[in-house]
Formats: C-alpha cells, structure tokens, sequence
C-alpha cells in the first residue's frame, strides 16, 4: 500500500511540474486544438491551483504558471500569430 501511495504521488507531482509547458507543445499544427488544449489546460490549471494553493511543495505557483502560458496560447491562437510560422513548417517538408 505504501509503494501504490509514493507511485502515485511521483505521477501527480510530475504532472505538476509539467503542466505549465503543456500547452505550449501539444497540438503544434493544429490551430483550432491547440486553442481547446489551452482553454482546457487553463481550466484545470485555475481548478487545481486554487485548491493546492497552500501546499508544502508549491504545486499552486506551478498551475499558476500554466495558467499564464494557457492563456499565452489561447491568445495566439485566436489572434492567428502562429500561423506564418506553421505555413513555413508545413512548407518545409
């Protein structure tokens, strides 16, 4: 029982720490996902953030961070900035 609690909370915590990269990275190409992605991101993000706000670990400061870069993304996404750069990806190939 011991082992299955550490495992899990090695799992949740580095989920933690990799959830403010998450939306920058996930669906790079794909302007309409990318922007659901960030709006889903920034949810769970504020919805976490606010709950783990006095933790030992500062997991809060990481959501809190991951709802900056959602709504970086987001913006992005719906200002159709990142589209000249996806034109020239997709050429590359």
């Amino acid at each position: 029982m011991n082992f299955l609690v550490v495992a899990l909370t090695v799992v949740f915590m580095g989920c933690v720490y990799a959830w403010p990269v998450l939306p920058l990275v996930v669906y790079p190409l794909n302007r309409r996902r990318g922007f659901w992605a960030a709006l889903y991101c920034c949810a769970i993000a504020v919805f976490f953030g606010m709950e783990f706000r006095y933790s030992k670990f500062m997991i809060g400061t990481f959501f809190e961070i991951a709802v900056y870069t959602s709504a970086a993304r987001a913006v992005a996404e719906a200002s159709g900035v990142l589209e000249k750069p996806r034109a020239a990806w997709r050429g590359r190939a």
